[in-house]
């Protein structure tokens, strides 16, 4: 993280406008990437495609700041940070998601340079959210009224999962006819960038096999109720449950943890997270999910991750991960009870297939779900 963290230094507001910015011209096509957040959404989908794309002889981005406040920022917010040099200098402005009225925000963009491409990219769908997770309260039929409308008022939408690329592109042509908006598959991927400084991987030399839940929703949680107490039941002395980020407070979710009594880690700061994964030295994931609109169209962010640190995972049908794990070569996957039991028992067994699919896992990350050449085209070809 360490050139995140000088670039997040060098954004300082107080900073002088050629402290902050480089705006030479050039023949580069230019890039301006608005207000991303310092957490994982920011992280991968704004932060380090700029600093990815930089390193290219064509194209040359700019973050207006990195902010650590929540989603649903003011538009002064925005407004603040895009100075007029640096709307002038755009070719492409890439927004997070905005849930204000922007329109009158974007008319005076354009005026300024009539042929900016106005870019958003949606990390999930605002749209499905299920009610068991917190934020679906924040959004406000208000809130969410003003997302579709922004969303028409984009050139281009980029989203991380193609099936929800599919959904939302015939969403934006259902609702609104007015719209040109132009919705644009753009993987997640890893970079040595969040990796900077790491220390070497640390590995559990406890007797027991570490099974790990990482950032939980309620729901998931409480679909694996019945695996969890059957496996604390049939190997409590070989295992522990490692729970990083408790589920939203549920006296079930609570009794069910310590029942099976689970190690808690509260959620740490994303510039801490890596290190924090790191620390725990588990041996296995578990990915639960349940079947729905919102889980279908979910990022695979955290099954990335965890094959970066070579921890294998045993995920849900409907959790994202299935999209890139290759079943008994990346990972495994599980549907009903028994299954969850045969795989969880097998890993906690046969260390070699544990090693396997984890060291498998971690080569695949690297080699296919990085910013090699192949995958850094695929970015400068939305941009062209």
């Amino acid at each position: 993280m360490r050139t995140i963290k000088e670039l997040q230094l060098r954004l300082y507001p107080k900073n002088s406008f050629n402290e902050r910015y480089d705006i030479e011209q050039d023949d580069k096509i230019h890039l301006l990437y608005v207000s991303p957040m310092l957490n994982a959404t920011g992280y991968y989908r704004m932060i380090i495609p700029a600093l990815e794309i930089n390193k290219t002889d064509t194209h040359k981005a700019i973050i207006t700041s990195i902010e650590t406040n929540d989603f649903s920022r003011k538009l002064s917010d925005f407004v603040n940070q895009l100075d007029e040099r640096l709307i002038a200098w755009a070719d492409y402005i890439i927004f997070p998601p905005l849930f204000s009225d922007v329109s009158y925000l974007m008319q005076a963009i354009k005026t300024l340079n009539p042929s900016i491409q106005l870019v958003m990219d949606l990390d999930r769908n605002y749209f499905a959210i299920p009610v068991s997770i917190p934020l679906s309260r924040k959004l406000t039929t208000e809130k969410l009224k003003s997302l579709e409308n922004n969303l028409g008022l984009m050139d281009i939408v980029t989203v991380a999962n193609e099936a929800f690329q599919k959904f939302l592109q015939r969403f934006i042509d259902d609702r609104l006819e007015k719209a040109n908006t132009f919705v644009q598959f753009l993987p997640s991927l890893v970079s040595r960038f969040g990796y900077e400084e790491m220390p070497p991987l640390i590995r559990n030399n406890s007797e027991k096999l570490r099974i790990g839940l990482i950032k939980p929703s309620e729901e998931d949680s409480l679909s694996l109720k019945e695996v969890l107490l059957k496996i604390n039941s049939s190997f409590k002395k070989e295992i522990e449950f490692v729970c990083l980020g408790k589920p939203h407070s549920s006296k079930e979710v609570d009794l069910l943890l310590k029942e099976i009594d689970c190690e808690l880690h509260d959620s740490v700061s994303f510039l801490d997270y890596f290190e924090k994964l790191n620390s725990l030295q588990l041996d296995l994931v578990l990915l639960p999910a349940k079947e729905g609109l919102y889980n279908r169209h979910q990022n695979s962010q955290l099954f990335l991750e965890l094959s970066v640190f070579g921890i294998p995972v045993i995920a849900s049908i409907y959790h994202p991960a299935k999209l890139l794990l290759k079943e008994g070569e990346t990972g495994l996957l599980a549907s009903e009870v028994p299954e969850w039991i045969e795989n969880i028992g097998l890993l906690i067994k046969d260390v070699k297939s544990k090693e396997r699919l984890g060291r498998n896992a971690l080569k695949w990350s690297w080699r296919f779900q990085s910013y090699n050449a192949k995958n850094i085209e695929l970015l400068t070809q939305i941009f062209i």
